[in-house]
C-alpha cells in the first residue's frame, strides 16, 4: 500500500450487541492498531468494561489525497 494509506478502525458488532458499527478513529498502520486497541481496552478496564477483542474491528484503508 502506499505511504499515504491510513486505516479507519470500525466497530463491526460482530457479536450483536446493540451498539451496531461505529468509527472509532484513524490509525497510521496495523501497528498502531495494536497500539490503540491496547490502549482502548485499558480504558475500558478502568471504567469496569468489558474488554473487546481484536476481531470485533475491522481495518478499512483509506488513501489521504494530498496536493503538492
Amino acid at each position: 500500500m502506499s505511504k499515504n494509506t491510513y486505516y479507519i478502525v470500525q466497530y463491526n458488532d460482530r457479536y450483536g450487541n446493540g451498539y451496531a458499527t461505529k468509527m472509532e478513529c484513524i490509525v497510521k498502520n496495523k501497528t498502531d492498531f495494536n497500539k490503540w486497541f491496547k490502549q482502548h481496552n485499558k480504558e475500558r478496564k478502568d471504567m469496569g468494561a468489558t474488554p473487546e477483542y481484536k476481531e470485533e474491528f475491522d481495518l478499512i484503508p483509506i488513501t489521504l489525497f494530498e496536493t503538492k
